[in-house]
Formats: C-alpha cells, sequence, structure tokens
C-alpha cells in the first residue's frame, strides 16, 4: 500500500495561541496550511466582527489548505474559485527550511484580490520570497461578495461594528501574526503587509485604520491606483442595497433570524449578474466608511495625513486595463468595433464607476479623448479603448496622484511601473495582446502563479532574471524598509520625488529608473480635460 506524501514527508511542530499545529518540511520550506485563525462565521456568526477560535490542546494537522470564501466563479482568470462554505478564515504560514523559534525574520503577509467579490490565497506560491528572499510568508482567506461587504437595517441595528467584515478577518489574521508568528521564526516587529488590485485597496484600509495600528511597520500597494483618493460612501447608505439583495435571495420579514437563516448559495445567486456581462456583482459591495474600523473617508484621512506613516512601495502595470477589457471580451464575445470607438469610449466615460476612472471629463471633451488616443495608433480599438480609460484616473494616473500625497507625510515612498509586455499569460487569448496588464506582475512573485483558472506559463531567461529582481527588491524592502541593500547587483531604486516624478521601471532586459513618469499616461491631457490638478 503507498503512502502519500503527508506521510513521508518531514513534520515539524509550533505552538500557538490556539493550540499547536504541525506541519510539513517540503522543498526547502516548513508549511503551515489551513490554520484557523477565527472562529467560522457561519450561523449567528455571519455577519458579525470575527470571533476567537476555539483551542485545542493535540497537536492539529496543517497539510492543507483551508477552503476559500463563499463566491461564484464567474470565469475571470486570475481570481475566482468556485465555493459554496462560510466556514474560511483560514491562514498559511511558510518559513525557510531549518528556521527555528526567535530567528526574528521579516514577515510577509500576503493579501489576495479579486473585487472583493471573488478570490482567495490557495493559488499562491511563495517559494521564491520564502527561500530567495528568506522571509516568513503568511496569505489568508477572508470574507467577500455579500458574505464581506453588507448593510441592512436589521444587522446595522446591532451593538457591533458593521459593514467591512473582511476587512475585520484582515485585521483578525493580522493579530493572530502580531500574536504567533515568532514560533515559526518571523518577527512580529517586523511585519510587511502587501497585496493587489482588491488586496492592494485593503492595504489602503489598513493605513487608514485605527484598529490596524501596530499590526503591519510597512506597505507593499500594487495597482491599487487612487483608491484612497476615490470618494467612499458610508455603511448605511447601502442599507437598501441590503434589503433588495435580501429579498432576491428569499427574505420576506427581514429578521436578522431570517437573514442569518438564508442558503449561502441563494445569497450567492442573488448578487449573480447575468450570462454574458462583465461586472463585480448585481449589486454594489465593497469596503465603506462604518465610523469604526474605517472612521471617516479615506481622501479625507489621506490628503490629511491621518493614516499609518509607514514605508510604502507603490506602483501599476503598464497597460492595467487591457485585462479588464480582455475580461469584458471575453464575457461578452465582442472586441471593441472600431466603427462605434468613439461611442462607446464616450459612454464609457460616462457611465464606468469612480472605483475605475476616477475623474469626471466634461462631455465636450471626448472628442478631444478618441482624438488622443486613436486605434491606429494602439492596435485596435479594444487597446486604444483601454489605454484611455487605464490611463484616465485611477489606474495609472491614480498611482502618480497618490504618490505625490503619500510624499508629504512619508520619507519612504518607492513607486514603480511593471511593463513585460511580451511573456505569455495564463488567460485565455482575446483578439488583442494583453501586454502588461493588470495582475500579469503575480507570476513573478509567485512562480506559476495561474489564478484559480488559467493555465500556468513558466518564466525562462530574461523573465525568470525580472522576476529575480522584484523578489529581491520586495523581500529587501520588508527587511530593511528601502530596497536597496548594499552592494546589490540590481539598480538603485530612488526615492519618489513629485519633482522628477520618477518609478522603478520594472522590465526586461534590465530594470531601469524612469523620470516624468505621468508622460508616459498623458497626464498633462488628462488634467486638461478634467479641470483637475495632477
Amino acid at each position: 500500500m503507498g503512502h502519500t506524501y503527508w506521510e513521508m514527508a518531514p513534520k515539524s511542530t509550533v505552538p500557538t495561541t490556539s493550540g499547536p499545529v504541525r506541519g510539513l518540511v517540503l522543498d526547502g520550506m516548513h508549511r503551515f496550511l489551513g490554520i484557523p485563525y477565527a472562529a467560522a462565521p457561519v450561523g449567528a456568526h455571519r455577519w458579525r466582527p470575527p470571533a476567537p477560535q476555539e483551542g485545542w490542546r493535540l497537536p492539529r494537522d496543517a497539510f492543507a489548505y483551508g477552503s476559500v470564501c463563499a463566491q461564484n466563479n464567474i470565469s475571470y482568470p486570475g481570481f475566482g474559485f468556485s465555493s459554496n462554505t462560510e466556514d474560511c478564515l483560514y491562514l498559511n504560514v511558510y518559513a525557510p527550511e531549518g528556521v527555528d523559534a526567535g530567528a526574528k525574520l521579516p514577515v510577509m503577509v500576503w493579501i489576495p484580490g479579486g473585487g472583493l467579490f471573488i478570490g482567495g490565497s490557495n493559488d499562491h506560491d511563495p517559494s521564491a520570497l520564502v527561500k530567495d528572499g528568506r522571509v516568513v510568508f503568511v496569505s489568508f482567506n477572508y470574507r467577500i461578495n455579500v458574505f464581506g461587504f453588507f448593510s441592512h437595517p436589521a444587522i446595522n441595528a446591532e451593538d457591533h461594528e458593521i459593514g467591512n467584515y473582511g476587512i475585520m478577518d484582515q485585521q483578525a489574521a493580522l493579530r493572530w501574526v502580531r500574536d504567533n508568528i515568532a514560533g515559526f521564526g518571523g518577527d512580529p516587529a517586523n511585519v510587511t503587509i502587501f497585496g493587489q488590485s482588491a488586496g492592494a485597496i485593503s492595504v489602503w484600509c489598513h493605513l487608514m485604520s485605527p484598529a490596524s495600528a501596530g499590526l503591519f511597520h510597512k506597505a507593499i500597494v500594487q495597482s491599487g491606483g487612487a483608491s484612497p483618493l476615490v470618494a467612499t460612501r458610508g455603511t448605511r447608505d447601502f442599507e437598501q442595497t441590503g434589503l433588495d439583495l435580501a429579498r432576491d435571495a428569499g427574505a420576506t420579514r427581514h429578521t436578522s433570524e431570517e437573514l442569518r437563516a438564508l442558503q449561502t448559495s441563494d445569497l450567492l445567486a442573488a448578487n449573480l449578474l447575468p450570462e454574458g456581462t462583465f461586472g463585480a456583482g448585481k449589486y454594489e459591495i465593497g469596503h465603506t466608511v462604518d465610523g469604526s474600523v474605517l472612521p471617516e473617508p479615506m481622501a479625507d484621512l489621506f490628503t490629511s495625513g491621518r493614516f499609518h506613516q509607514v514605508p510604502v512601495i507603490n506602483g501599476t502595470t503598464r497597460t492595467e486595463f487591457h485585462w479588464f477589457q480582455g475580461m469584458l471580451e471575453l464575457s461578452t464575445g465582442q472586441p471593441v468595433p472600431a466603427e462605434s470607438y468613439g461611442p462607446i469610449l464616450s459612454q464609457a466615460l460616462t457611465t464606468l464607476p469612480d472605483m475605475l476612472l476616477g475623474r469626471s471629463v466634461s462631455p465636450d471633451r471626448f472628442e478631444d479623448v478618441a482624438k488622443t488616443y486613436r486605434p491606429e495608433d494602439y492596435g485596435s480599438a479594444s487597446e486604444a479603448m483601454s489605454a484611455a480609460i487605464g490611463d484616465c484616473g485611477v489606474i495609472s494616473l491614480g498611482n502618480q496622484r497618490v504618490n505625490r500625497v503619500l510624499r508629504r507625510f512619508v520619507e519612504d515612498v518607492y513607486s514603480y511601473e511593471f511593463d513585460a509586455p511580451h511573456t505569455a499569460t495564463p488567460w485565455p487569448p482575446v483578439s488583442f495582446p494583453y501586454g502588461s496588464a493588470h495582475t500579469k506582475d503575480l507570476q513573478y512573485l509567485f512562480p506559476g502563479f495561474r489564478g484559480a483558472s488559467g493555465a500556468p506559463v513558466p518564466l525562462e531567461g530574461e523573465d525568470l532574471r525580472l522576476a529575480s529582481t522584484m523578489v529581491h527588491y520586495w523581500s529587501t524592502f520588508a527587511r530593511h524598509g528601502t530596497p536597496n541593500s548594499p552592494a546589490s547587483q540590481y539598480p538603485a531604486w530612488n526615492r519618489y520625488d513629485a519633482v522628477r516624478d520618477n518609478a522603478m521601471l520594472l522590465t526586461v532586459p534590465e530594470s531601469r529608473e524612469i523620470e516624468n513618469f505621468g508622460d508616459r499616461h498623458h497626464a498633462t491631457f488628462w488634467d486638461d480635460v478634467s479641470g483637475a490638478a495632477g
């Protein structure tokens, strides 16, 4: 009879505040997977702050990932899973083989993305960061979709924090790291949080949240754009949304007891978009100003300097919106027709939400936008459309705007742009090249990253060298608060300077510093057509 690799692999046991956990020693790493960091948010715990996990006495096997949080797999390669379970508050710890308690290695805590409505931690291989960067790595799942972000009069009337349950989960995971990571060889006084897309937005939430004080010491924001400058509505402003969604899921009395008895699948189905459409869900969900976790709009906190002023790396990819444009094409089966480009672009500039657009453009300037972003200059109408929306404000130029505010309060701010356009992607092909699209950078930090439903694409040659560069910069920043190390073979990465508008261009064959980042994305033009200061 054969043996599983769990049975054959060496084991290691570490005490935690809940009880001892037993992990595997494989591929040069200690791996502890599926550790519960809070009680299952089911039944009476649905739509409440995370509660303490009940402890255990005997060693608990931590050999396999815990469940990802409830979500519909709506075929967004790079993010979505299929899950119908709300029992999902699990985290994973990786440490270099041979590291013992007390080693005080830097800790990197990854917050996965997915629009706050899909995604999970179970598809990120941290072996390069752990083994080459010599860090302790933590990832976790947190409540998303209607379970993680929800507002309803009956729930909001209860005596607990409301709305941002997914962010509260993340804070519970960070408290677990603070209290336990030393036993795995990590330094609780040197924790870097990092995330991409909605994970990056989550990082901004922690930078603004008083409840996250002292839980981290550095932050890396990947493709978070201008999210701390975008208007944040109050939790109670979404109570009608909660009423409508609950009604669609079968609620009639709208009591707390009835809401918590609704089937997981019915709540997911109530927020599902019709087939052939692209977006987060039928009803808007996301972080809100609840008065506690986020006490005020993030833009007010950010621009007044009332945030945790820690060292920050903040950057984007070169053609961020190509991923969104590609997913739209995969959803609808239609590229942007060249003959309809102008009207479609105008409609997008009118209707896209603030979280994607970021600034208002006067309708009498729509024609100027179409002339600046001509399809013949970009290869296709889809690529021109993507470039225009991507540059407009939140994603590419949003990074510039945010860095300028950051630099007023924080000395150690480092800006970057990722640009590796010719690497194959793990997603299905569309009518145009993805280039350096949103999420493209993840496979350079997490080897073989393919999301939940894509096909892995191994990196080779120059791309492997870029991956090594990024792992070095990220782990060095986690260790020292700067991406630079003495006698490094990698280019010096200077702090952001608003006058120089400098950024590290992470590219092949060699990364290098650039200046006038805004010129790459028509910053002066967008400031003109929107009447905004850059």
